[in-house]
């Protein structure tokens, strides 16, 4: 396995920076919804809304921004992206009604999406194949950080200042990541002008959509993160309101579980990468998954202790760490030439995805947590078939 010099090191810290800003800026926000909602006089599922706008910028921004990148390379995407992100973060300072936020939330997303997208791709476009698996999972293992630290960093904001300086926060991230990229990006370290016809791009997305082993992942890939926002939508309500625990217990447990998913990233960077190929990896993570599922259903249906249900869904939430990685890794693998396109749709799928789980999950919803189990069970079993049926050549 080729050895990473200081030069990638360097480039992965950068990389990392424009990752973080999505999540930083979902999970930033979360203290401050019932703030928001009396401060602008307006129901809290109105201010919910301003994080479904976040979402749907990103879905919708990964697939402007990535094409882009094949084109005209990676580093000016990024800045425009981010001065986009910084921008729209200006404004929400001053947002007096809740449907600016809304729109100021999409224009966010837009922004923050242009890094998301861009870094997976110059990580497939720049970094060897024995490399990619190493890379994806130390950007997993900080992107595992952003549930921990964000909504810390959001308390302690609120603490001493109004809700409108949380945006000012973002402002100042995405400052940083704007200053990174310009100082240490270098177009020349990665492949990054697309050989193709510039009007040829986005005709790629039809070449992605008939590669199986494309296909197969970008699914795995896409139920992985609908489960993770469905036990983070789900998780209050099974652990103070069902449970019956603190909120300083539950953010005791939901930190937990966010190591147990960076537990997963390293492992996969580290151990697993060096005696297992990525398809096997794979299995095994939606393995334990199906077995975690499948045992926390079990331990619903038996109204056993909050405490036994704590356990399977910690085993449930460590394989995604291994999963997000080695999906994405096996996903791009086949399109080095146009990896800013297939991480667009690759990216894009897990929101379409996640909004598809949500909108049924809700539908049959009757405010008991069997639902959410048997949509976990659902999930991992799907993962777990696909998985076997993937090409062996992968």
């Amino acid at each position: 396995m080729n050895a990473l010099t200081p030069k990638h090191w360097l480039l992965v810290f950068v990389l990392a920076s424009l990752t973080a800003l999505g999540p930083l800026s979902i999970d930033m926000y979360l203290p401050a919804f019932q703030t928001i909602a009396t401060d602008l006089n307006t129901p809290i599922s109105h201010v919910q809304i301003s994080l479904s706008c976040f979402l749907g910028g990103l879905a919708v921004g990964q697939l402007f921004w990535g094409p882009l990148s094949d084109t005209y390379g990676s580093k000016k995407p990024i800045l425009i992206s981010l001065c986009l992100f910084m921008v729209a973060s200006y404004l929400c300072t001053a947002v007096d009604q809740i449907e600016y936020l809304w729109g100021l939330r999409f224009l966010q997303a837009l922004g923050s999406s242009g890094g998301l997208v861009i870094a997976r791709a110059i990580v497939n476009k720049r970094f060897s194949r024995e490399q990619t698996l190493k890379i994806y999972s130390i950007l997993a293992l900080i992107g595992g950080i952003a549930p921990i630290v964000g909504p810390i960093v959001g308390n302690e904001i609120l603490k001493h200042f109004h809700w409108h300086a949380l945006f000012v926060a973002m402002l100042l991230f995405g400052l940083i990541g704007f200053s990174m990229t310009a100082l240490f990006l270098k177009e020349s370290d990665e492949e990054s002008i697309s050989t193709a016809p510039k009007s040829a791009n986005f005709s790629v997305y039809l070449a992605l959509f008939k590669n199986r082993q494309f296909l197969i992942y970008t699914i795995i890939g896409s139920l992985s993160f609908s489960s993770l926002m469905l036990y983070i939508s789900n998780a209050p309500l099974l652990i103070m309101e069902e449970g019956g625990l603190s909120g300083d217990a539950f953010s005791l447990v939901f930190g937990l579980n966010s190591i147990g998913l960076m537990l997963g990233s390293f492992l996969t960077s580290t151990v697993l990468q060096k005696h297992l190929t990525p398809r096997r990896i794979l299995f095994i993570a939606t393995g334990i998954q199906l077995i975690a599922s499948a045992l926390l259903l079990v331990l619903l249906t038996q109204s056993f202790s909050i405490y036994a249900q704590l356990i399977a869904l910690f085993f449930f939430v460590l394989p995604l760490g291994m999963l997000f990685p080695t999906a994405t890794t096996l996903a791009l693998r086949p399109f080095k030439a146009h990896s800013g396109t297939a991480s667009a749709l690759f990216g894009a799928s897990q929101l379409a995805f996640t909004f598809l789980v949500s909108l049924v999950v809700n539908h049959l919803s009757n405010g008991s947590m069997l639902i959410m189990a048997l949509a976990l069970l659902s999930c991992a079993l799907l993962s777990f078939c696909a998985n076997v049926f993937a090409p062996k050549s992968a």
